[in-house]
């Protein structure tokens, strides 16, 4: 006998991977070598200008990004308006450093495109938005009853996701530095 159940995921969080098909070692070294302020509390480091993609240096990655911006809201949230990217800076996160879960409240879509991560640098950390104040414990978990998901990404790739989607950086615990570039 066939069971009439169906399950309706509803109200999905759309996270959008793109990857850039070109080289990025000239970006790499730009960023490498630019201005940083110190985060005391997660002991990593933004860099001081918040309008990084004002710098001609960056005008490819600039461009990729914008005409991403654009695949995701024609195609994914369905929309003819145009978003503009404001606010762009860039993260470094060397051994010991973390970067705590929060969201961009005053922002539709954020992004973050990876110059140097790899499988010993800590991917980002998505979480549950809702958490449950009272929950069961999973004999397995899901995408349906975990409270966090680790993203795992690679060089040149680009993420773009709701801002009010909570996210941060675990425990960097290789002896490489990571490098991405963050957006709204």
């Amino acid at each position: 006998m066939k069971e009439n159940i169906e399950l309706f995921q509803i109200f999905p969080t759309p996270v959008l991977s793109i990857k850039y098909k070109e080289d990025i070692s000239e970006e790499t070294k730009y960023i490498e070598n630019l201005k940083y302020t110190l985060q005391k509390d997660n002991n990593n480091f933004r860099s001081t200008d918040s309008y990084l993609f004002k710098h001609e240096p960056l005008k490819k990655i600039k461009n990729f990004c914008g005409e991403s911006l654009n695949k995701y809201t024609e195609k994914i949230l369905n929309s003819k308006q145009r978003l503009l990217i404001t606010q762009c800076w860039h993260n470094k996160n060397p051994p010991g450093a973390k970067h705590h879960g929060h969201s961009h409240p005053n922002s539709i879509v954020s992004g973050v495109f990876y110059f140097k991560i790899g499988d010993k640098l800590p991917p980002i950390q998505f979480a549950k938005p809702n958490q449950n104040a009272i929950s069961l414990t999973p004999v397995k978990y899901n995408l349906i009853n975990a409270e966090t998901f680790l993203l795992p990404c690679v060089s040149g790739e680009l993420l773009l996701f709701p801002s009010s989607l909570i996210h941060g950086v675990p425990i960097n615990r290789s002896e490489e530095t990571r490098y991405s570039l963050s957006f709204n």
